[in-house]
C-alpha cells in the first residue's frame, strides 16, 4: 500500500471543497472529478472532513487477518479510550480487544511515557536550535518536508510512541510467551490515515515495526459489543502519564518542559510554522503540533466527538490510580537511550525531482510569475486549481492551458467579438 486514502470517483461531484482545504495544494479538479497528487499529499485527512458526499474513505485493509496469524499483538492508540462512554474501564476495553482473537494487547501509553522521557533528555541536550518541534503527528512531519524545509533541523529526533510500543511489544511477547519473533505480527488500531501510511512509507529511515494498521472506526463496533458484555477483569493498567498523549497539550505536560505551546488545526499550525520560519518563537523550548482537533482524540477514524472524547480521557486521568508498569527501569531506559533505541532519522524528500539546475529553477520561477500576473487573482477555483498561483504552476509545467481560466476565456471571446 502506498496510499491510505481512497477517492470514490462515482461519489465525487467536483465541488472543490477538498481542493480548497488541502494544505499542500495536492488536489485538482479535472473533468469534474478530484484528482490527488500523491507526491504532495501529507495524509492529514482534511479532504475526508471537507467532502460533503463521503467520496473519501480509508484504504481498505483486511481487519480480520490477525485471526490467521500465529501470534497477533494489538496496540490500541491512546485515543481509543476516549471513544467509549465516560467511566468505561480501560481493562474492559483491553479484554474486549483480546476477545476479538488477538493473543496479546500492549498498551501504547507505556511507550508514550518512555518517549516523553527520551524527548525530555533530547531537549536538555540540544544546543542552538529552538524551538524543537514534535514528530508524533506524521502528517505534520510530511508538511514540513514539503513546505518548510528550513525547519527540518527543528524536528525532535525521537520515534513516535506507536513505533516504540511495537518494538517493546514484540520483545515482551518473545520473552514472556516464548514465541519466535518471525511468528509475531503487530496490529496498530489507529485514528489516523497518516499513521496507516507510515508503516509502508515511514517518515524516518528505519523500517516500521508495525505489520498492519486497522482504522479505529472499522473495528470499533466489534470492540464495543464485547465491552458491553465484559466483566471488570483487568488485563493491565496503562500509564496515566502516557494516556495524556491522546489530547492536545498532554504530550508537552508529560515531557515536563518549561516553555511550550500546543497547537492543533492545520490552519493554526501553518501560522505557527511560518512564525518559526520567520525567526520568531526562540523563547519557546517545545512546539507540540497535531492536525486533528484536540489532538489524536480528533482523528478522522475516531467515532466520538473530539471534545467529548477529551472529556472522557480527562475523566480517566483524574479517576485512575497513577501507575507505570512498562517493566523498564531507569537503568534499562538509560541503556536503551545510549543505544539510540528511541532515535529517528527523518528522511529528507527530494523536492527537486525533475533535477532542475539553478538557472532552470530561476527561469521556471520567473515564468510562473509572468503567468500569475496574467490571471485575475480571484482564487475562485473554477479552473480546477486551488489558487491562481497554483494554476500558473500547472500551466508552466504543461498540465493546464491559460484559457482554462474562465475569466480569461470570456475576455478573449469578448475581444474577438469586438474585433468582428
Amino acid at each position: 500500500m502506498d496510499f491510505s486514502i481512497l477517492l470514490d470517483s462515482d461519489k465525487c461531484r467536483g465541488c472543490t471543497n477538498c481542493m480548497k482545504k488541502c494544505p499542500t495544494q495536492a488536489i485538482r479538479i479535472k473533468n469534474e472529478k478530484a484528482v490527488i497528487d500523491k507526491n504532495k499529499c501529507i495524509y492529514c485527512g482534511e479532504c475526508i472532513k471537507a467532502c460533503p458526499y463521503n467520496a473519501y474513505s480509508p484504504y481498505e485493509v483486511n481487519k480480520n487477518d490477525f485471526v490467521e496469524t500465529k501470534f497477533s499483538i494489538a496496540i490500541p492508540s491512546t485515543a481509543l479510550y476516549g471513544q467509549f462512554p465516560k467511566g468505561t474501564e480501560i481493562c474492559n476495553i483491553q479484554n474486549s480487544i483480546l476477545k476479538l482473537g488477538f493473543d496479546y494487547v500492549y498498551d501504547e501509553s507505556y511507550a508514550a511515557e518512555l518517549t516523553s522521557k527520551a524527548i525530555a533528555r533530547k531537549i536538555s541536550e540540544s544546543e542552538g536550535v529552538k524551538p524543537i518541534i514534535s514528530t508524533n503527528c506524521p502528517a505534520i512531519v510530511r508538511l514540513i518536508k514539503i513546505r518548510y524545509l528550513s525547519l527540518l533541523d527543528n524536528l525532535i529526533t525521537v520515534e513516535s510512541p506507536m513505533e516504540i510500543a511495537a518494538r517493546l511489544a514484540k520483545h515482551n511477547a518473545h520473552e514472556n510467551f516464548d514465541v519466535c519473533s518471525e511468528d509475531i505480527k503487530i496490529y496498530y488500531i489507529s485514528p489516523c490515515p497518516a499513521e496507516m501510511l507510515s508503516i509502508t512509507n515511514p517518515i524516518g529511515t528505519k523500517k516500521s515495526s508495525i505489520d498492519s494498521v486497522i482504522p479505529l472506526n472499522s473495528i470499533y463496533g466489534d470492540i464495543y459489543r464485547e465491552v458491553c458484555k465484559n466483566t471488570k477483569l483487568c488485563n493491565s493498567t496503562p500509564s496515566i502519564k502516557g494516556i495524556k498523549w491522546a489530547i492536545a497539550g498532554g504530550q508537552s505536560e508529560t515531557i515536563n518542559v518549561s516553555s511550550y505551546i500546543s497547537v492543533y488545526g492545520i490552519e493554526n499550525i501553518i501560522d505557527i510554522l511560518e512564525e518559526i520560519e520567520n525567526g520568531k518563537l526562540h523563547d519557546i523550548d517545545y512546539v507540540e503540533l497535531s492536525v486533528c482537533t484536540e489532538g489524536c482524540v480528533g482523528g478522522i477514524f475516531n467515532v466520538e466527538n473530539p471534545f467529548i472524547a477529551k472529556r472522557n480521557i480527562d475523566y480517566i486521568i483524574k479517576n485512575t490510580k497513577e501507575t507505570f508498569n512498562a517493566g523498564i527501569s531507569d537503568e534499562v531506559f538509560n541503556d536503551l537511550y545510549e543505544k539510540n533505541f528511541f532515535d529517528i532519522e527523518i528522511i529528507k524528500e527530494d523536492t527537486n525531482k525533475r533535477k532542475l539546475t539553478l538557472a532552470e529553477a530561476v527561469e521556471r520561477m520567473e515564468r510562473i510569475e509572468q503567468i500569475t500576473a496574467l490571471l485575475p487573482g480571484l482564487d475562485c477555483g473554477s479552473c480546477g486549481s486551488p489558487t491562481c498561483r497554483a494554476y500558473a504552476e500547472d500551466i508552466c509545467d504543461g498540465h493546464a492551458d491559460l484559457y482554462g481560466c474562465i475569466l480569461l476565456k470570456a475576455n478573449k471571446k469578448r475581444l474577438n467579438s469586438e474585433e468582428l
